[in-house]
């Protein structure tokens, strides 16, 4: 069996049990049928309370961004035909992505986690969303098209495209990448970091960007229309591994003071491996307002026993906390700053969006005082250009909490 016809069986099993609608009062599936009419795959009627609707599905693995844009126009041609009845996308689970692609561009959807959003004006209405999947495959994870481009040496194709607001194509990308590790090693000649990646590699995350909606095509080359809503899904991703990577972190006293170069001075005395400052320290180079109450350091050395020792150091600053990076990435387009090496700006807003609090405030204050502004001045970014995406909604607010 096909995996398209096993999603098929196992979405109509969870429909005639009633799973999409569990704990919604007074929601129900009722009169269920298979390949009803072309093109649609099953229908059934909808109840909530004494309301009714009928409600025609099309069922796929995953519906990624990209492919709801492409059958947004034959979805609005259905209704305008059919304005008594609901057309939706069906699918183990949808991505809030996802979600909030259907929801900007009112294309009724169903997923077996609960999420759901059936609208047919003035006869009927029934959303619920913010359900997360158990027991159920991710939909990025049932599409072979999209690659989690938000972790590991992936993401640093994000770095590139973030800090370099430009047009790329995929040979540049990957060309910036080893132009950037002979920089780096400028920077820090006892290194061995590196951040080039394959002409493949490459490709496949462009691919995996473009499923999402997140770079578009132009010409056959590639850019970031909206690059404030690609740094913002990043960052909602990204607060998760940074919280995990913090298990693994330590912490020690600060008997060198609140300054950064007497700090880095104090850290090169103990060892030699390449470390680099990020966080509320490494904003305030850019925002110098910003309250500092913990400093964030990447450490790439293994050998760590002699920072260990400055656990029972008197402290006179604020504490020191030193993080094993997740990926060789989070020190590129790091910059030297005298002495000391301090991470980048998308960096540096990553890391305290993570940490939320009154960190969530400074990042918000970095991304307008430096990062928005490197933007601001890429020219294409102010070309008009035909999208589904709806501007005027803040796309933070359609991201899940934690």
């Amino acid at each position: 069996m096909t995996q398209a016809l096993q999603t098929e069986q196992a979405v109509l099993k969870a429909l005639r049990d009633q799973t999409p609608v569990k704990d919604l009062p007074g929601a129900s599936i009722d009169n269920l049928q298979e390949q009803p009419e072309q093109p649609f795959d099953v229908s059934f009627e909808l109840r909530s309370g004494s309301t009714r609707i009928q409600v025609l599905g099309e069922i796929k693995t995953a519906f990624s961004p990209r492919q709801l844009e492409e059958i947004a126009p034959w979805i609005q041609r259905i209704k305008s035909l059919r304005a008594d009845v609901a057309i939706a996308v069906v699918a183990p689970t949808l991505s809030t992505q996802a979600q909030a692609f259907c929801i900007q561009n009112g294309i009724d959807f169903i997923d077996l986690a609960g999420n759901i959003s059936i609208n047919v004006p003035g006869k009927f209405t029934l959303r619920r969303s913010g359900m997360r999947a158990r027991g159920i495959a991710s939909s990025a994870s049932t599409s072979p098209s999209i690659l989690n481009v938000f972790s590991g040496r992936s993401s640093r194709i994000l770095r590139v495209l973030l800090e370099k607001p430009q047009i790329w194509s995929i040979t540049g990308l990957a060309k910036e990448l080893e132009l950037e590790t002979a920089g780096f090693r400028n920077v820090a000649p006892d290194t061995r970091i590196g951040f080039q990646i394959s002409f493949g590699a490459v490709s496949k995350s462009i691919a995996s960007l473009e499923e999402q909606l997140l770079v578009r095509r132009r010409n056959g080359n590639i850019v970031v229309p909206e690059p404030t809503r690609l740094l913002l899904q990043w960052a909602e991703k990204y607060k998760d591994r940074y919280r995990r990577r913090l298990r693994s972190s330590f912490q020690t006293g600060n008997p060198f003071g609140r300054d950064l170069k007497t700090i880095n001075a104090g850290i090169q005395r103990l060892i030699s491996g390449t470390f680099a400052f990020s966080g509320a320290m490494a904003a305030s180079i850019e925002a110098p307002y910003v309250d500092i109450d913990i400093i964030d350091i990447f450490l790439a050395s293994t050998d760590s026993s002699k920072l260990e020792s400055l656990k029972t150091e008197p402290p006179l600053g604020p504490t020191l906390r030193f993080i094993a990076p997740y990926d060789d990435g989070v020190f590129l387009y790091s910059k030297r700053v005298g002495e000391a090496l301090v991470a980048s700006d998308v960096q540096a807003y990553l890391d305290l969006y993570a940490r939320g609090g009154r960190d969530l405030k400074q990042a918000e204050v970095l991304l307008k005082t430096s990062i928005q502004r490197r933007w601001d001045t890429a020219s294409f970014l102010n070309h008009s250009e035909p999208t589904f995406w709806n501007c005027s909604v803040r796309w933070d607010r359609l991201l899940p909490t934690s």
